[in-house]
């Protein structure tokens, strides 16, 4: 299975001693938090699931855990993900 990661920026550490909570743009340009364990983090970018569907230069993505919002699942335009060789 494809691997892809998602452009992110880290908002801080925790809450957990492995754990950071990042920020993810949206494609509307929301912006959503998410705690996720640091193995997922590397530059700027989080390990993400499988692009689930395309629609108009817009990703439908899995998100590795839930958002704060409770979202599983967010559209974020193409420029954002990148495919992991």
């Amino acid at each position: 299975m494809q691997e892809f990661i998602l452009k992110c920026r880290k908002l801080m550490e925790g809450p957990g001693p492995s754990e950071a909570v990042v920020e993810v743009v949206t494609k509307d340009g929301n912006t959503l938090e998410l705690i996720v364990d640091t193995d997922l983090l590397e530059d700027g970018h989080l390990r993400i699931g499988p692009v689930v569907a395309r629609q108009n230069g817009s990703l439908l993505i899995e998100l590795p855990r839930e958002a704060v919002s409770g979202q599983t699942r967010v559209w974020v335009t193409s420029d954002r993900v990148q495919a992991v060789a």
